[in-house]
């Protein structure tokens, strides 16, 4: 059998430096050293609320106070008025509990190895004595299960612990444990840092652990009835269920912690029967048949890449050993963390995907949807795993309906919107509770740029009925609030105004401010929005509305276009603004050359230059993204030098700043945020094959001269179309072989467009049934 990349020669035991596991609605990370493993549990809905019910009092003629100040040329008077606007913050997702497998006499030998089996789905922790542990998440009955083995017998106890306040620890039945929780009622800031309060109205939830003993030995609960005590056993599995009282965003919660723990229990049950070996067996063929759908190899390695530890690569790559086969293992990675963290009915990555060890983690774990969120989901379909976009669609469907109340009461508009922020409870007003600065705070446009995702999911799957149910509604319902947004600027043209660019400022005299009559950010937004509207109406049918189109038509062709500044870049704000930060970590301006693709062929130049000024080095989310938009615009070279930052090891003791990886691979902002990791993977998609042109089909559009040969199966394309095989040699691509779906564009037509070894372009018709082509 082939030796995973993906492993340590060593304990772990800081949180980042564990290995995930999960299913979508149930996670975990996983440490450990020779004498323990620890699994830290997460559960998708175990969130800290639900708020008090009830919008912010809002000043009358609040924005148009605001647009006075602008028009003034009072840019920080008019954030400080946006401050009213400023709802609650938003809720934490929360940590259940950490579930410990403990042995007691003397230590083990030294280790573990640790392997993370991507392919397969499952953590593996190995001792030289012959002692194995395994932990996955499955779907089929949606349990963790943990699996030990040992070649002697063993003593040793199963206990949970929690960083919840609020809490209770209790055996249920002979065999297993069941920690009940509490999540805080609300999680935000003041001025002196976090603020945790608690409220019956709070969530519960209730975790249990059965075991089962395989062959000798016994399992009973200790005295004080806070552990399982496990005796003379060789192998036990662990089944692993959480149940929060979350009924859905819009109802309150009704259940006690005992009543999730005995619904948990219920669910553990179908699946005690179940042997090991069936039970993982099943688990690799579900998880394994997704991962590999795509599979790309970057030339032939000398030394096999797992020959070496993971952390022990990444820190010989820092000191300047070429290691291309991390890049793999790094989009590999991206794929697993979507498949593990975003499931279909489950809630939607967040800030941290699925895991989370503190009650008042970075940034709440929350949802910001003004980059982070839909960075999550830019690999979802090229990277063939459409239906991990699943939870991210609905979210904006469920904002649709939560956020008709903030376009009526702040904006006076129609439809709906959401700001920069979300949660599990759908909040959707500005967040900061009247201290927040609006350069992140006050941003309408979340909602537009989530539907860029409903539309992305249409554009590669090309599916009708999920096109006329929900993508072209919701999408229609964000569309009128950004018409009834539109007003005239002074050269007569449309802009959004108050108008911001996450989360950027530049300079007045009054001090830093971020506050404008219109940005490119917005402009470019609305025009993706609105074409995409357009384009599919005829698709739709039934669902596209004549009048919004008419609408839409009218105001297209007015909206003020992007605009270069006299240095070359493109312009960020309403007119020339020098930043406050120029190698700022967001590029917002820059969202119409990646993800979107709006950008007119005479403003690449200047998004060149603007990405250029904003520099390499960032933060690694930000770092992914830079390397996505150097692919966009066609400079492999370039993006592999940013993909060679990401890959930078960050020490998981906090010891540095700068963006990278921590030895397991995910991403340090610094601290953890996952988002970096989905941007990877999508970035190294765009490098191999681009697809936003209508009617063609870029093939190693940005090819850096690291990866002279290689191959990629499985990458999806625009218009309904997967690549089954794109191989390259010295540079070109030599073969490719496409499947065309049934409502694929064109009937199946598209045109492949690439480059010779002499630079020129190329190009050739590709016809459903035409199979694979030699590119010679």
């Amino acid at each position: 059998m082939e030796r995973s990349p993906f492993w340590f020669d060593g304990p772990a035991t800081r949180w980042v430096e564990g290995l995930p596991v999960g299913n979508g609605r149930l996670g975990a990370m996983v440490l450990g050293d020779a004498a323990q493993l620890c699994c830290s549990v997460n559960e998708d809905t175990f969130w800290s609320g639900p708020p008090s019910p009830g919008e912010p009092d809002v000043p009358a003629g609040l924005l148009e106070a605001v647009d006075a100040e602008l028009g003034a040329g009072r840019h920080v008077a008019a954030g400080e008025l946006l401050k009213a606007a400023q709802g609650r913050n938003a809720e934490a997702f929360q940590p259940v509990g950490d579930l410990v497998l403990r042995w007691t006499g003397p230590p083990g030998p030294a280790g573990p190895r640790r392997e993370l089996d991507l392919a397969g789905g499952v953590v593996r922790h190995r001792l030289a004595d012959g002692t194995v542990a395994e932990v996955l998440a499955e779907v089929r009955h949606g349990l963790l299960l943990l699996h030990w083995e040992s070649p002697v017998p063993r003593d040793g106890e199963l206990s949970w612990r929690t960083p919840q306040r609020r809490h209770a620890i209790r055996p249920q039945g002979a065999d297993a444990l069941a920690l009940l929780v509490a999540a805080p009622s609300r999680v935000g800031r003041d001025e002196h840092g976090p603020v945790v309060e608690y409220a019956e109205h709070a969530l519960r939830a209730g975790a249990v652990a059965r075991v089962r003993v395989e062959g000798a030995g016994s399992v009973e609960p200790a005295a004080d009835g806070r552990a399982l005590r496990l005796r003379g056993v060789r192998a036990v599995t662990v089944f692993v269920n959480v149940v929060t009282g979350f009924e859905g965003w819009d109802r309150p919660p009704v259940r006690d912690e005992q009543a999730c723990a005995t619904a948990a229990a219920r669910g553990i049950a179908p699946a005690v029967p179940e042997a090991w070996a069936e039970l993982r067996a099943r688990h690799a063929a579900e998880h394994s048949a997704r991962m590999g759908r795509v599979t790309l190899r970057l030339g032939r390695p000398p030394v096999p890449p797992g020959t070496r530890p993971l952390d022990v690569r990444l820190r010989a790559r820092a000191r300047g050993e070429p290691d291309e086969q991390l890049v793999p293992v790094l989009f590999d990675f991206g794929r697993y963390l979507l498949l593990g963290s975003s499931r279909p009915g489950t809630e939607p990555a967040h800030l941290q995907g699925l895991w989370n060890d503190q009650v008042t983690p970075p940034w709440n774990c929350d949802y910001t949807v003004n980059i982070n969120t839909p960075m999550n989901y830019w690999p979802a379909e090229p990277a063939a795993l459409p239906e991990c976009h699943e939870p991210l669609l609905r979210l904006a469907a469920e904002l649709a309906s939560a956020g008709r109340g903030v376009a009526r009461a702040l904006h006076g508009a129609r439809g709906w919107a959401c700001h920069h922020n979300t949660d599990l409870w759908r909040g959707t007003w500005p967040v900061g509770e009247g201290r927040d600065d609006p350069m992140w705070s006050f941003w309408p446009m979340g909602g537009v740029w989530l539907c860029l995702h409903l539309a992305e999911h249409w554009e590669f799957g090309r599916d009708r009925d999920f096109l006329r149910r929900t993508a072209w509604p919701v999408a229609a319902g964000a569309a009128r609030f950004a018409l009834d947004l539109l007003h005239e600027d002074e050269g007569g043209l449309l802009v959004t105004g108050p108008a911001t660019s996450p989360e950027n400022r530049f300079v007045t005299a009054d001090g830093p401010a971020s506050v404008d009559r219109s940005t490119t950010m917005d402009g470019t937004l609305l025009r993706e929005l609105f074409a995409f509207l357009e384009r599919s109406a005829a698709d739709a049918g039934g669902a596209a509305d004549a009048g919004l189109l008419a609408e839409i038509a009218g105001a297209l062709p007015r909206l003020r276009p992007p605009a270069v500044g006299p240095d070359g870049r493109l312009l960020e704000w309403h007119v020339e603004r020098g930043e406050t930060e120029q190698a700022h970590r967001h590029l917002s301006h820059l969202v119409g050359v990646f993800p979107g693709s709006s950008l007119l062929p005479e403003h690449r130049a200047a998004a060149r230059r603007s990405l250029e000024g904003r520099g390499d080095e960032g933060t690694g989310w930000s770092t992914a993204w830079k390397a996505a938009l150097w692919a966009r615009l066609g400079d492999g070279d370039a993006a592999h030098r940013l993909l060679g930052l990401l890959l930078r090891p960050v020490p998981a003791d906090g010891s540095e700043d700068a963006g990278g990886v921590y030895p397991s691979l995910l991403c340090a902002h610094p601290p953890f945020q996952i988002d970096g990791n989905f941007g990877a993977t999508a970035a190294i998609a765009e490098m191999l094959l681009q697809s936003h042109r209508s009617g063609r089909l870029d093939l190693l559009p940005a090819l850096p001269a690291a990866w002279p040969d290689g191959e990629v199966r499985g990458l999806r394309a625009r218009g309904g179309f997967r690549v089954d095989l794109l191989a390259w040699a010295d540079g070109v691509p030599v073969r490719v072989d496409l499947t065309a779906a049934p409502e694929a564009v064109d009937g199946g037509t598209v045109r492949l467009c690439w480059r010779d070894a002499a630079g020129t372009p190329r190009e050739r018709l590709w016809r459903a049934g035409d199979g694979t082509v030699e590119l010679t």
